[in-house]
């Protein structure tokens, strides 16, 4: 996979863009607040369909417009896509796909598959569970747009069950309804449950090892998903009605839903040690980094093709020594990086991309 040119127009700061891009590395370059995040955040909108900085559509609109306008063309194995989407000031967003409106948000899932890194991104790591499922699910969501489909029903259900628990003072009519949404819940919830599970079992050993080239081997990292028990969808299932069961009492004094995979976690264990509590910022950057060539390392065993590594202001803590790592292991996808300043770049082939401004100019090689 392979994007070939960004046009943007009115995209936050950045007020007309029409950049070609290549394989292998390109370096973008820029003082802060010139726009170098605004255009790699415009590859993540597309692929995912929201900005990872923010929940107000609205204000990646430059100001003073009434619309954003973003076009994405790139190059798969399977031939050429155009990927596009504009954003009115009511924050609504519209997306194409070779010029066809798509019609269901699931749909725009995996035709531009971008791995993105940006210094946020340590809160995977370091904050709540909350993080750590969003990245779950927006990864799987990318490989699969029914699993997108299946959160949204999820969301619904629970959504009803919390209502019932809040509202229902009939204790008679609370318990013969609470029956109904418990099987309904815990069967969604397991579906979404193994497919999470199978994602970091893929992810256990390439994140690893990914850590372990970065840290000169010496850091170790273990992950695992902590939720149901069981393997089996109706393993899953069963520990999920069980719990709901067991802990409708205490769901109702606080009204929601205390238990299934909302509530579900990952726990990264960095020699023999939880990360959350016994690693450093810079161990945390460099456990998120492995997480990201091992979601490269998945996604092109998934399909067949390697997704787009995109890594913002990635150098800003690393030593010459961990960029040279960094530079070896992406040699083999079409990565962008952003940076102010660039004191050691990469053997071989580059492109350079200097931003002002908002505005992007890509420099001779």
């Amino acid at each position: 996979m392979q994007i070939t040119k960004v046009k943007l127009t009115n995209y936050r700061n950045i007020d007309d863009c029409d950049l070609d891009l290549f394989g292998g590395v390109t370096l973008v370059s820029g003082a802060n607040g010139q726009g170098k995040t605004n255009l790699v955040e415009s590859l993540v909108v597309a692929c995912t369909t929201k900005s990872p900085r923010t929940s107000q559509a609205s204000e990646l609109i430059r100001d003073g417009k009434d619309m954003a306008r973003v076009q994405i063309e790139l190059s798969r194995k399977f031939g050429n896509i155009t990927i596009g989407y504009t954003i009115d000031v009511k924050g609504e967003k519209n997306f194409y796909i070779n010029s066809n409106k798509v019609d269901k948000l699931a749909n725009v899932f995996g035709n531009l598959v971008v791995i993105y890194f940006c210094p946020n991104d340590l809160k995977i790591v370091s904050a709540s569970p909350a993080e750590r499922r969003e990245f779950m699910d927006t990864d799987i969501s990318q490989l699969s747009g029914s699993y997108y489909n299946l959160l949204q029903r999820y969301n619904k259900i629970l959504m009803q069950r919390n209502k019932l628990l809040k509202f229902e003072k009939n204790r008679e009519v609370l318990l013969a309804e609470i029956e109904v949404f418990n099987e309904q819940l815990a069967h969604v919830a397991a579906l979404i449950i193994k497919t999470r599970k199978g994602f970091i079992e893929k992810l256990k050993e390439p994140a690893k090892n990914a850590l372990k080239y970065i840290t000169n081997s010496k850091d170790e990292l273990e992950v695992e998903y902590i939720g149901a028990k069981g393997n089996s969808f109706e393993e899953i299932k069963q520990d999920l009605i069980k719990a709901l069961k067991y802990n409708l009492e205490r769901d109702l004094e606080l009204g929601y839903t205390s238990v299934g995979p909302h509530r579900d976690d990952i726990y990264f264990a960095l020699n023999n040690k939880d990360a959350r509590s016994y690693s450093s910022q810079g161990q945390q950057r460099s456990i998120v980094l492995a997480l990201k060539f091992a979601e490269m390392q998945i996604f092109t065993d998934e399909m067949g093709e390697s997704p787009v590594l995109v890594l913002d202001d990635v150098f800003s803590e690393l030593d010459t020594t961990r960029q040279r790592k960094l530079y070896e292991k992406m040699q083999e996808y079409q990565t962008i990086i952003t940076g102010t300043v660039f004191k050691f770049k990469p053997a071989g082939n580059f492109t350079q991309v200097k931003v002002k401004q908002g505005v992007i100019k890509a420099l001779q090689k």
